[in-house]
């Protein structure tokens, strides 16, 4: 199996249908694309030329650091590695661009054991996106 990472400037169409089946159908979200999408850097990951995880970074404004989002893996990929493979490089993706800095997520509830195993730790209080629970979630690079 050949896994292939890519960082675009824009929103690719692969992206979009992989947080399509993750957020709107699978978990019901529906504001799932914004206007960040446009200032933010998407990255997808491929396996065997399938597009199967993606992530997206912006900066944040209101944390005062860059941030990872819309972190999704297609379920049948899930608890395989390519979460960490995919959190990874787009960590590395953040120092090769902007340097060692401090990055934040905003993790859902269900995930915060997966972001805790990556080294991330909790900064704030639970509170509500779309009515699910997410931390606000820390890591130095």
């Amino acid at each position: 199996m050949k896994i292939k990472l890519v960082s675009c400037n824009y929103l690719p169409e692969e992206a979009k249908q992989i947080r399509t089946i993750v957020f709107v159908k699978e978990q019901g979200f529906v504001d799932e694309f914004n206007e960040d999408d446009n200032k933010s850097i998407h990255i997808v990951l491929f396996l065997d030329n399938k597009a199967i995880a993606t992530s997206r970074i912006i900066y944040s404004n209101k944390h005062n650091c860059y941030t990872i989002g819309r972190f999704a893996v297609l379920k049948e990929y899930r608890q395989k590695g390519y979460g960490s493979k995919l959190i990874k490089f787009t960590e590395e993706e953040i120092i090769k661009r902007y340097g060692h800095i401090q990055i934040g997520i905003g993790a859902q509830e269900r995930a915060k054991l997966f972001y805790e195993k990556q080294g991330y730790i909790y900064s704030g209080e639970k509170y509500l996106d779309e009515n699910y629970p997410h931390y606000w979630m820390i890591k130095q690079l």
